[in-house]
Protein backbone atom coordinates (compact mmCIF):
# COMPACT_ATOMS: atom_id res chain seq x y z
CA UNK A 1 0.00 0.00 0.00
CA UNK A 2 3.30 2.36 0.41
CA UNK A 3 3.25 3.15 -3.15
CA UNK A 4 -0.95 3.72 -3.13
CA UNK A 5 -0.17 6.34 -0.12
CA UNK A 6 2.41 7.90 -1.99
CA UNK A 7 0.80 8.91 -5.23
CA UNK A 8 -2.36 10.00 -3.42
CA UNK A 9 -0.17 12.25 -1.41
CA UNK A 10 1.61 13.58 -4.05
CA UNK A 11 -1.99 14.03 -5.87
CA UNK A 12 -2.61 16.80 -3.17
CA UNK A 13 0.74 18.95 -3.69
CA UNK A 14 -0.72 21.80 -5.08
CA UNK A 15 -3.88 22.63 -2.93
CA UNK A 16 -1.49 21.65 0.28
CA UNK A 17 1.07 23.89 -0.78
CA UNK A 18 -2.25 26.60 -1.64
CA UNK A 19 -3.56 25.68 2.00
CA UNK A 20 0.09 25.75 3.86
CA UNK A 21 0.94 29.31 2.85
CA UNK A 22 -2.43 30.69 4.65
CA UNK A 23 -2.30 28.85 7.55
CA UNK A 24 1.44 29.76 7.51
CA UNK A 25 0.27 33.68 7.22
CA UNK A 26 -1.37 32.99 10.73
CA UNK A 27 0.72 34.94 13.48
CA UNK A 28 -0.64 32.17 15.88
CA UNK A 29 2.02 33.11 18.91
CA UNK A 30 0.36 33.29 21.83
CA UNK A 31 -0.94 36.97 23.10
CA UNK A 32 -2.94 37.30 26.18
CA UNK A 33 -3.11 40.84 25.57
CA UNK A 34 -5.52 40.36 23.35
CA UNK A 35 -7.08 36.74 24.99
CA UNK A 36 -11.06 36.49 25.57
CA UNK A 37 -13.79 34.18 26.17
CA UNK A 38 -13.92 31.18 23.83
CA UNK A 39 -10.04 32.57 22.80
CA UNK A 40 -7.86 31.60 25.63
CA UNK A 41 -4.09 32.07 24.38
CA UNK A 42 -5.32 35.44 22.03
CA UNK A 43 -6.90 36.32 18.55
CA UNK A 44 -4.10 34.73 16.55
CA UNK A 45 -3.75 31.40 18.34
CA UNK A 46 -7.64 30.72 17.78
CA UNK A 47 -7.91 32.02 14.12
CA UNK A 48 -5.21 29.10 13.51
CA UNK A 49 -7.67 26.70 15.22
CA UNK A 50 -10.59 27.71 13.60
CA UNK A 51 -8.67 27.35 10.43
CA UNK A 52 -8.35 23.62 10.60
CA UNK A 53 -11.68 23.47 11.84
CA UNK A 54 -13.15 24.52 9.49
CA UNK A 55 -11.53 22.88 7.11
CA UNK A 56 -12.47 19.83 8.94
CA UNK A 57 -16.47 20.65 8.56
CA UNK A 58 -15.89 21.18 4.51
CA UNK A 59 -14.51 18.11 4.31
CA UNK A 60 -17.58 16.05 6.10
CA UNK A 61 -15.54 15.26 9.42
CA UNK A 62 -17.31 15.69 12.92
CA UNK A 63 -15.38 18.57 14.42
CA UNK A 64 -15.78 19.96 18.03
CA UNK A 65 -14.35 23.43 19.34
CA UNK A 66 -13.61 22.31 23.59
CA UNK A 67 -13.43 26.32 24.37
CA UNK A 68 -10.94 28.09 22.25
CA UNK A 69 -8.46 25.61 24.26
CA UNK A 70 -8.62 22.86 21.26
CA UNK A 71 -9.83 21.01 18.66
CA UNK A 72 -11.30 17.61 17.32
CA UNK A 73 -11.70 16.61 14.07
CA UNK A 74 -12.93 13.15 13.77
CA UNK A 75 -13.52 10.33 11.55
CA UNK A 76 -14.75 6.79 11.97
CA UNK A 77 -16.58 4.53 14.39
CA UNK A 78 -16.03 2.21 17.39
CA UNK A 79 -14.89 2.17 20.27
CA UNK A 80 -10.77 1.98 20.79
CA UNK A 81 -9.48 5.30 19.80
CA UNK A 82 -6.32 6.41 17.49
CA UNK A 83 -4.93 9.91 18.60
CA UNK A 84 -3.25 12.25 16.27
CA UNK A 85 -1.85 15.24 18.43
CA UNK A 86 -1.02 18.57 16.83
CA UNK A 87 -0.39 22.03 17.78
CA UNK A 88 -1.07 24.98 16.08
CA UNK A 89 0.76 27.73 18.06
CA UNK A 90 4.18 28.57 17.63
CA UNK A 91 7.45 30.31 19.45
CA UNK A 92 8.28 34.04 19.23
CA UNK A 93 10.38 34.68 15.85
CA UNK A 94 13.48 37.34 16.87
CA UNK A 95 14.80 39.12 14.30
CA UNK A 96 17.16 38.82 10.76
CA UNK A 97 15.04 36.93 8.85
CA UNK A 98 15.36 36.86 5.12
CA UNK A 99 11.65 36.92 4.53
CA UNK A 100 8.75 38.11 6.93
CA UNK A 101 7.94 35.27 9.24
CA UNK A 102 4.41 35.49 8.83
CA UNK A 103 4.34 36.12 5.31
CA UNK A 104 5.14 32.29 3.89
CA UNK A 105 8.36 32.24 1.13
CA UNK A 106 9.03 29.21 -1.30
CA UNK A 107 12.81 29.30 -2.62
CA UNK A 108 14.67 25.91 -3.37
CA UNK A 109 12.04 23.48 -2.35
CA UNK A 110 11.79 24.77 0.80
CA UNK A 111 8.36 27.17 3.05
CA UNK A 112 10.11 29.52 5.03
CA UNK A 113 7.78 30.68 8.01
CA UNK A 114 7.32 30.39 11.94
CA UNK A 115 5.54 27.19 12.11
CA UNK A 116 6.71 25.75 8.87
CA UNK A 117 8.16 22.74 10.68
CA UNK A 118 6.91 23.28 14.34
CA UNK A 119 4.33 22.13 14.08
CA UNK A 120 2.09 24.24 11.27
CA UNK A 121 3.28 22.25 8.68
CA UNK A 122 2.86 18.93 10.01
CA UNK A 123 -0.20 19.50 11.63
CA UNK A 124 -2.00 20.26 8.50
CA UNK A 125 -0.02 17.31 6.32
CA UNK A 126 -1.79 15.26 9.20
CA UNK A 127 -4.75 16.71 8.63
CA UNK A 128 -4.48 15.69 4.77
CA UNK A 129 -3.40 12.15 5.79
CA UNK A 130 -6.88 11.45 7.40
CA UNK A 131 -8.49 13.33 4.53
CA UNK A 132 -6.73 10.66 2.12
CA UNK A 133 -7.50 7.76 4.46
CA UNK A 134 -11.24 9.65 4.45
CA UNK A 135 -11.53 9.23 0.70
CA UNK A 136 -9.97 6.04 0.17
CA UNK A 137 -13.06 4.43 1.92
CA UNK A 138 -11.03 1.42 3.29
CA UNK A 139 -12.74 0.13 6.36
CA UNK A 140 -11.65 0.97 10.10
CA UNK A 141 -12.51 -0.59 13.56
CA UNK A 142 -11.42 2.25 15.46
CA UNK A 143 -12.11 6.19 15.92
CA UNK A 144 -9.23 8.14 14.79
CA UNK A 145 -9.60 11.47 16.47
CA UNK A 146 -7.08 14.80 15.14
CA UNK A 147 -6.47 16.71 18.24
CA UNK A 148 -5.29 20.06 18.24
CA UNK A 149 -3.57 21.84 21.08
CA UNK A 150 -2.87 25.74 21.46
CA UNK A 151 -0.25 26.18 24.03
CA UNK A 152 2.36 23.44 23.28
CA UNK A 153 5.15 26.11 23.43
CA UNK A 154 3.98 27.49 26.94
CA UNK A 155 2.25 25.73 29.37
CA UNK A 156 0.52 22.78 27.76
CA UNK A 157 -2.98 24.43 29.66
CA UNK A 158 -4.88 23.39 26.46
CA UNK A 159 -4.14 19.43 26.95
CA UNK A 160 -5.07 19.63 30.15
CA UNK A 161 -8.06 21.62 29.91
CA UNK A 162 -8.94 18.96 27.19
CA UNK A 163 -8.34 16.14 29.37
CA UNK A 164 -10.57 17.20 31.79
CA UNK A 165 -13.04 17.99 29.32
CA UNK A 166 -12.56 14.89 26.75
CA UNK A 167 -10.87 11.83 26.40
CA UNK A 168 -7.79 11.58 24.92
CA UNK A 169 -6.65 8.62 23.13
CA UNK A 170 -4.15 5.85 25.11
CA UNK A 171 -2.50 5.03 21.38
CA UNK A 172 -1.31 7.13 18.02
CA UNK A 173 1.41 10.16 17.59
CA UNK A 174 2.13 13.46 17.33
CA UNK A 175 4.40 14.75 14.34
CA UNK A 176 6.36 17.13 15.62
CA UNK A 177 9.94 15.20 16.01
CA UNK A 178 11.92 12.91 13.84
CA UNK A 179 11.15 9.96 11.73
CA UNK A 180 12.17 7.38 12.33
CA UNK A 181 10.17 8.05 15.91
CA UNK A 182 10.94 8.93 19.13
CA UNK A 183 9.79 6.41 21.84
CA UNK A 184 11.48 8.38 24.97
CA UNK A 185 11.21 11.75 26.00
CA UNK A 186 12.30 13.69 28.82
CA UNK A 187 10.69 15.53 31.44
CA UNK A 188 10.66 19.05 32.22
CA UNK A 189 11.71 21.00 35.42
CA UNK A 190 11.00 24.41 34.55
CA UNK A 191 11.69 26.44 37.88
CA UNK A 192 11.83 30.70 37.90
CA UNK A 193 14.68 31.58 40.26
CA UNK A 194 14.43 34.93 41.90
CA UNK A 195 16.44 37.45 43.77
CA UNK A 196 15.96 40.13 45.71
CA UNK A 197 17.89 43.48 45.81
CA UNK A 198 18.02 45.12 49.32
CA UNK A 199 17.40 48.67 49.25
CA UNK A 200 20.62 49.85 50.96
CA UNK A 201 22.51 48.31 48.20
CA UNK A 202 21.62 50.54 45.80
CA UNK A 203 24.12 53.23 46.18
CA UNK A 204 27.05 50.81 47.77
CA UNK A 205 29.54 50.24 44.68
CA UNK A 206 30.87 52.35 42.37
CA UNK A 207 29.54 49.92 39.21
CA UNK A 208 26.18 49.11 39.30
CA UNK A 209 24.00 46.69 37.05
CA UNK A 210 21.19 49.01 36.34
CA UNK A 211 19.29 46.42 33.86
CA UNK A 212 19.72 42.74 32.29
CA UNK A 213 16.98 41.72 29.37
CA UNK A 214 17.85 38.38 27.26
CA UNK A 215 15.59 36.05 25.79
CA UNK A 216 11.89 35.69 25.81
CA UNK A 217 11.08 32.48 25.27
CA UNK A 218 12.11 29.35 28.20
CA UNK A 219 12.51 26.63 25.51
CA UNK A 220 14.67 28.79 23.52
CA UNK A 221 18.58 29.42 23.81
CA UNK A 222 18.57 33.73 23.87
CA UNK A 223 19.79 34.84 20.90
CA UNK A 224 20.41 39.02 22.21
CA UNK A 225 21.35 39.80 25.42
CA UNK A 226 21.30 43.83 26.28
CA UNK A 227 22.73 45.13 30.17
CA UNK A 228 22.90 49.05 31.30
CA UNK A 229 25.53 49.76 33.69
CA UNK A 230 26.64 52.60 36.01
CA UNK A 231 30.17 53.63 36.59
CA UNK A 232 31.46 56.63 38.32
CA UNK A 233 34.67 56.20 35.80
CA UNK A 234 32.48 56.12 32.50
CA UNK A 235 33.23 59.48 31.63
CA UNK A 236 36.41 59.16 32.03
CA UNK A 237 37.87 59.25 28.21
CA UNK A 238 41.06 56.37 29.28
CA UNK A 239 38.21 54.32 30.46
CA UNK A 240 36.42 54.09 28.24
CA UNK A 241 38.79 53.69 25.40
CA UNK A 242 39.80 50.46 27.68
CA UNK A 243 36.71 49.60 28.32
CA UNK A 244 35.70 49.49 24.72
CA UNK A 245 38.76 47.73 23.66
CA UNK A 246 38.25 44.97 26.17
CA UNK A 247 35.00 44.48 24.57
CA UNK A 248 36.42 44.22 21.13
CA UNK A 249 38.72 41.37 22.19
CA UNK A 250 36.29 39.93 24.22
CA UNK A 251 33.88 39.68 21.37
CA UNK A 252 36.92 38.56 19.18
CA UNK A 253 37.90 35.70 21.39
CA UNK A 254 34.19 34.92 21.68
CA UNK A 255 33.11 34.46 17.70
CA UNK A 256 30.32 36.86 18.28
CA UNK A 257 28.68 40.23 17.56
CA UNK A 258 27.82 43.23 20.26
CA UNK A 259 28.13 47.06 20.39
CA UNK A 260 28.62 49.31 23.46
CA UNK A 261 27.48 53.05 23.85
CA UNK A 262 28.49 55.18 26.60
CA UNK A 263 25.68 58.03 27.20
CA UNK A 264 26.73 61.24 28.21
CA UNK A 265 24.70 60.84 31.90
CA UNK A 266 27.53 58.24 32.01
CA UNK A 267 25.41 55.12 31.40
CA UNK A 268 26.79 51.96 29.73
CA UNK A 269 25.22 49.45 27.76
CA UNK A 270 26.22 46.48 26.29
CA UNK A 271 24.04 44.38 23.25
CA UNK A 272 25.44 40.84 22.40
CA UNK A 273 24.60 38.45 19.74
CA UNK A 274 24.19 34.67 20.59
CA UNK A 275 23.34 31.85 18.41
CA UNK A 276 19.84 30.73 19.06
CA UNK A 277 19.14 27.23 19.87
CA UNK A 278 15.91 24.91 20.91
CA UNK A 279 15.90 24.70 24.65
CA UNK A 280 16.57 21.08 24.47
CA UNK A 281 19.29 21.32 22.76
CA UNK A 282 21.12 24.19 24.36
CA UNK A 283 25.09 23.28 23.54
CA UNK A 284 24.28 23.73 20.05
CA UNK A 285 23.70 27.19 20.48
CA UNK A 286 25.36 30.21 22.17
CA UNK A 287 23.74 31.76 25.23
CA UNK A 288 23.39 35.48 24.73
CA UNK A 289 22.55 36.66 28.21
CA UNK A 290 24.88 34.06 29.86
CA UNK A 291 27.54 35.00 27.39
CA UNK A 292 27.45 39.08 28.19
CA UNK A 293 27.09 38.24 32.00
CA UNK A 294 30.76 36.29 31.80
CA UNK A 295 31.83 39.39 30.54
CA UNK A 296 30.59 42.05 33.37
CA UNK A 297 32.13 39.87 35.72
CA UNK A 298 35.46 41.27 34.84
CA UNK A 299 33.65 44.63 36.72
CA UNK A 300 33.79 44.93 39.98
CA UNK A 301 30.14 44.75 40.97
CA UNK A 302 28.57 44.02 44.34
CA UNK A 303 25.96 43.02 46.56
CA UNK A 304 22.75 41.91 44.36
CA UNK A 305 24.19 42.57 40.98
CA UNK A 306 27.47 40.54 41.67
CA UNK A 307 24.93 37.68 42.88
CA UNK A 308 22.49 38.22 39.94
CA UNK A 309 26.09 37.86 37.00
CA UNK A 310 28.02 35.37 38.89
CA UNK A 311 24.73 32.97 38.60
CA UNK A 312 24.41 33.67 34.79
CA UNK A 313 27.96 33.85 33.99
CA UNK A 314 29.57 31.36 36.60
CA UNK A 315 26.77 29.05 37.46
CA UNK A 316 25.34 28.52 33.90
CA UNK A 317 27.65 29.88 31.33
CA UNK A 318 28.14 26.95 29.63
CA UNK A 319 26.95 24.39 32.21
CA UNK A 320 24.52 22.80 29.60
CA UNK A 321 24.44 19.24 31.83
CA UNK A 322 23.82 20.40 35.32
CA UNK A 323 26.66 19.53 37.11
CA UNK A 324 27.29 23.58 38.99
CA UNK A 325 23.56 23.23 39.81
CA UNK A 326 24.44 19.44 41.37
CA UNK A 327 21.54 17.86 39.52
CA UNK A 328 23.79 16.09 36.77
CA UNK A 329 22.68 12.43 35.42
CA UNK A 330 21.79 10.51 32.65
CA UNK A 331 20.48 7.24 31.61
CA UNK A 332 20.69 4.78 28.68
CA UNK A 333 17.31 5.26 26.98
CA UNK A 334 17.50 9.18 26.98
CA UNK A 335 20.92 9.98 27.96
CA UNK A 336 21.71 13.28 29.83
CA UNK A 337 19.75 15.80 32.36
CA UNK A 338 20.09 19.17 30.10
CA UNK A 339 19.91 23.07 31.72
CA UNK A 340 18.83 26.09 29.12
CA UNK A 341 18.89 29.46 30.65
CA UNK A 342 16.05 30.66 28.54
CA UNK A 343 14.27 34.21 30.15
CA UNK A 344 17.10 36.23 32.07
CA UNK A 345 15.76 39.67 33.65
CA UNK A 346 17.12 42.25 36.26
CA UNK A 347 16.15 45.49 37.43
CA UNK A 348 16.48 47.81 40.57
CA UNK A 349 12.94 47.66 41.06
CA UNK A 350 12.02 44.24 40.14
CA UNK A 351 15.35 42.71 41.67
CA UNK A 352 16.41 39.28 38.69
CA UNK A 353 14.72 36.71 37.78
CA UNK A 354 16.17 33.35 36.00
CA UNK A 355 13.65 30.87 34.16
CA UNK A 356 15.33 27.74 33.48
CA UNK A 357 14.29 24.76 31.32
CA UNK A 358 15.36 21.97 32.41
CA UNK A 359 15.00 18.68 30.81
CA UNK A 360 15.93 15.14 32.61
CA UNK A 361 16.07 11.86 31.18
CA UNK A 362 12.93 9.40 30.90
CA UNK A 363 13.45 7.15 33.36
CA UNK A 364 14.60 8.92 36.03
CA UNK A 365 12.42 10.24 39.07
CA UNK A 366 12.39 13.97 38.95
CA UNK A 367 11.31 14.18 42.18
CA UNK A 368 14.75 13.99 43.90
CA UNK A 369 16.55 16.41 41.59
CA UNK A 370 13.93 18.89 42.34
CA UNK A 371 15.21 18.56 46.24
CA UNK A 372 18.56 18.64 45.02
CA UNK A 373 17.88 21.92 43.03
CA UNK A 374 16.23 23.70 45.93
CA UNK A 375 18.99 23.12 48.06
CA UNK A 376 21.59 24.63 45.38
CA UNK A 377 19.79 27.70 44.58
CA UNK A 378 19.60 28.17 48.04
CA UNK A 379 22.89 27.94 48.48
CA UNK A 380 23.71 30.34 45.60
CA UNK A 381 20.95 32.92 47.53
CA UNK A 382 18.48 32.94 45.59
CA UNK A 383 14.84 31.39 45.64
CA UNK A 384 12.83 29.15 43.71
CA UNK A 385 9.47 31.55 43.19
CA UNK A 386 7.61 29.43 40.64
CA UNK A 387 8.09 25.68 39.48
CA UNK A 388 6.54 24.09 36.71
CA UNK A 389 6.96 19.83 35.97
CA UNK A 390 6.28 17.67 33.28
CA UNK A 391 6.68 13.89 33.09
CA UNK A 392 8.69 12.13 31.14
CA UNK A 393 7.80 9.20 28.87
CA UNK A 394 8.84 6.13 27.34
CA UNK A 395 7.00 3.32 25.48
CA UNK A 396 9.15 -0.03 25.47
CA UNK A 397 10.33 -1.16 21.69
CA UNK A 398 7.78 -4.29 21.83
CA UNK A 399 4.80 -2.69 21.96
CA UNK A 400 2.01 -2.84 19.01
CA UNK A 401 2.13 0.74 18.32
CA UNK A 402 5.68 0.74 17.79
CA UNK A 403 5.83 -2.15 15.79
CA UNK A 404 3.38 -0.64 13.11
CA UNK A 405 4.51 2.83 12.88
CA UNK A 406 7.95 1.25 12.26
CA UNK A 407 6.44 -1.50 9.50
CA UNK A 408 4.96 1.41 8.13
CA UNK A 409 8.11 3.72 8.11
CA UNK A 410 10.27 0.72 6.64
CA UNK A 411 7.97 0.50 3.68
CA UNK A 412 7.63 3.52 2.49
CA UNK A 413 11.43 4.34 2.75
CA UNK A 414 13.64 1.41 3.12
CA UNK A 415 15.80 2.59 5.97
CA UNK A 416 15.60 0.51 9.04
CA UNK A 417 13.14 2.41 11.80
CA UNK A 418 15.60 2.70 14.63
CA UNK A 419 14.12 4.06 17.65
CA UNK A 420 15.05 7.03 19.38
CA UNK A 421 14.79 9.41 22.00
CA UNK A 422 14.65 13.29 22.98
CA UNK A 423 14.83 15.93 25.09
CA UNK A 424 11.43 17.87 23.49
CA UNK A 425 8.31 17.49 25.28
CA UNK A 426 5.72 16.55 22.46
CA UNK A 427 2.23 15.73 23.18
CA UNK A 428 3.04 12.15 22.38
CA UNK A 429 3.47 12.01 25.98
CA UNK A 430 -0.56 12.49 26.54
CA UNK A 431 -1.01 9.00 25.42
CA UNK A 432 0.04 6.17 27.40
CA UNK A 433 1.16 4.23 23.89
CA UNK A 434 2.00 7.37 22.43
CA UNK A 435 5.18 8.08 20.21
CA UNK A 436 6.09 11.27 18.76
CA UNK A 437 6.10 10.41 14.38
CA UNK A 438 8.38 12.46 12.26
CA UNK A 439 8.28 15.18 10.40
CA UNK A 440 11.86 15.17 10.02
CA UNK A 441 13.86 13.03 7.70
CA UNK A 442 17.16 11.63 9.09
CA UNK A 443 19.96 13.67 7.96
CA UNK A 444 17.86 16.79 7.82
CA UNK A 445 18.17 19.85 9.79
CA UNK A 446 15.41 21.08 11.95
CA UNK A 447 15.08 24.55 12.02
CA UNK A 448 12.20 24.35 14.82
CA UNK A 449 12.71 27.69 17.25
CA UNK A 450 15.04 29.26 14.53
CA UNK A 451 15.80 32.73 12.60
CA UNK A 452 14.23 31.37 8.77
CA UNK A 453 12.28 28.05 10.19
CA UNK A 454 11.60 26.09 7.17
CA UNK A 455 10.14 22.48 6.01
CA UNK A 456 10.77 21.15 2.89
CA UNK A 457 7.83 20.71 0.91
CA UNK A 458 8.89 17.13 -1.03
CA UNK A 459 9.18 15.95 2.58
CA UNK A 460 6.09 16.91 3.90
CA UNK A 461 4.08 15.31 1.05
CA UNK A 462 6.46 12.16 1.69
CA UNK A 463 5.43 12.57 5.22
CA UNK A 464 1.94 13.16 4.55
CA UNK A 465 1.55 9.67 2.76
CA UNK A 466 3.61 7.77 5.75
CA UNK A 467 1.04 9.15 8.34
CA UNK A 468 -2.62 8.38 6.08
CA UNK A 469 -0.63 4.83 5.67
CA UNK A 470 0.29 4.57 9.50
CA UNK A 471 -3.47 5.85 10.40
CA UNK A 472 -4.90 3.04 7.98
CA UNK A 473 -3.00 0.40 9.92
CA UNK A 474 -3.39 1.60 13.41
CA UNK A 475 -7.03 1.83 12.52
CA UNK A 476 -7.88 -1.45 10.24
Amino acid sequence: MSEYWKQQALSQRDRFVGELLSFLSINSIEDMATAAEGKPFGEGVAQALEYLLARGESDGFRTKNVDGYAGVIEYGEGEEEIGLLVHVDVVTVGDDWTTPPFEPNIRGGRIYARGAIDDKGPALAAYYALKLVKDSRLPLSKKVRLIIGTDEESGWLCMKHFAEHDKVPEVGFSPDSSFPMTHAEKGQINPTLALSVQEQEVESAGYQLLSFVSGDQGNSVPEKAKAVVSAEQSLNAEWQREMTASWEAFLHAKATTGHVDISEAGEVTFRLHGKPAHGMIPQQGKNAGTLLAYFLLSLPFKASDYSFLSLLGQVLHEDYYGQNLHIACEDEVSGKLSVNAGILRYSRSDGGSVRLNIRYPATVAYEEYVEKLKRRVEELGWKISHLRTSKSHYVPKDRPVIQTLSRVYEEHTGLQANLLSSGGATYAKMMSEGVAFGPLFPGKESMAHLTDEYAEIDDLLRAMAIYADAISELAK
